[in-house]
């Protein structure tokens, strides 16, 4: 029996070891983050409305499924599911990183049943920062995307046995934004965004930002347990959590669409992430551990459970949609204001 591609074996063990790896807590400091009740809330629980304006898409929930997985039968399987879940609850929904596809066409219906199960959804498409335009538009393409993701993998590459060591990327980036037909969205892989990188990312045109900070799935740690030779999980002590990197957003977030990710894990994590500047938040981990361990309609009920749980939290701080929840006061703990001033940021409103 011929052996299994090394680039679609990896794709096989980041599932499995995402898996092993998956914890209900969450390192993304939204425990450090508090928001204040209205006592008089004065509106209807009822006429909540939670859609969001996703790049154009009127998702009915400020969530979405972030990149995760394509490239091997059993990452097939779970775009399928996380397609037919997304166009459920009319939530945009993004492939893993296709990089895979260029070099083995065959895998190419692993991605294509993101756009199948879903006709009029929000479908992204997702490369890596080294991907041509030619090869972005293709991605684009495959999937009748309606937005491309270009992932910034640093660390998780340095971290990889196998990974990339040439990271000259911003030209190339530009390069696509200049060419491709489809909104482009610059995100993170769990290791979060400095002011520093939105700057760089700002000054080239981008204008859709996900910081994808570290608190959730961490690539130094997967990459570390196939890397034989070096333990590298050291590597994360670089990153920003996600509570910080939407923080290093604050001087941006008037003139880019930030997005969130990274850890997220409950209904008030989304709602504390749109307070401090999130047009909408990502997860991966989190919906993939419930179908890797449940099944999907468990998967289905727990997210019509989390529907239920952040309109219970928007009427808790008086918001009547998603934009009210900007007005709920903020407190945060002395950790992070700490944080904000060594890095000359103001959290004032």
């Amino acid at each position: 029996m011929p052996k299994q591609d090394k680039q679609i074996q990896r794709k096989v063990e980041h599932l499995f070891l995402a898996e092993k790896y998956y914890t209900d807590e969450s390192f993304a400091d939204f425990d450090n983050v508090r928001l204040l009740h209205d006592a008089l809330p004065e509106l209807n629980y009822h006429n909540i409305d939670l859609s969001v304006d996703f790049l154009g898409f009127k998702a009915s929930l400020p969530i979405y499924f972030n990149a995760i997985t394509g490239g091997s039968k059993q990452s097939a399987q779970f775009n399928n599911e996380l397609s037919k879940l997304a166009q459920e609850i009319n939530v945009p929904v993004s492939s893993g990183s296709m990089g895979v596809y260029f070099r083995i066409p065959e895998t190419a219906d692993s991605f294509k049943t993101l756009r199948k199960n879903n006709p009029d959804g929000f479908v992204i498409a997702n490369v890596s920062a080294k991907a041509t335009p030619e090869m972005a538009q293709q991605a684009v393409d495959l999937v009748s995307a309606s937005a491309l993701q270009i992932h910034l993998n640093v660390t998780q590459e340095l971290a990889m046995p196998e990974g990339d060591r040439e990271f000259i990327w911003l030209k190339n980036i530009q390069d696509i934004i200049e060419n491709i037909s489809v909104p482009v969205i610059v995100k993170e892989v769990g290791f979060g965004m400095s002011q520093n990188t939105i700057q760089k990312l700002k000054n080239i045109g981008v204008m859709h930002i996900d910081i994808s900070g570290f608190g959730g799935t961490d690539f130094a740690q997967i990459e570390s347990a196939r890397n034989h030779e070096l333990d590298l999980t050291y590597l994360d002590q670089f990153s920003l959590s996600t509570v910080e990197s939407l923080i290093e957003t604050k001087p941006f977030q008037n003139d880019l669409d930030i997005f969130a990710s990274g850890g997220i894990r409950t209904p008030m994590d989304v709602i504390k992430a749109l307070k401090m500047g999130a047009k909408s938040v990502g997860m991966s981990g989190l919906v993939l551990h419930h179908l890797q361990k449940y099944s999907y309609e468990e998967t289905r009920l727990f997210f019509e459970s989390f529907i239920v749980q952040l309109k219970v939290i928007m009427a808790n701080i008086g918001a009547q949609n998603i934009e009210q929840i900007k007005k709920a006061p903020i407190i945060y703990d002395e950790s992070l204001i700490n944080y904000a001033k060594q890095r000359q940021i103001s959290l004032l409103p």
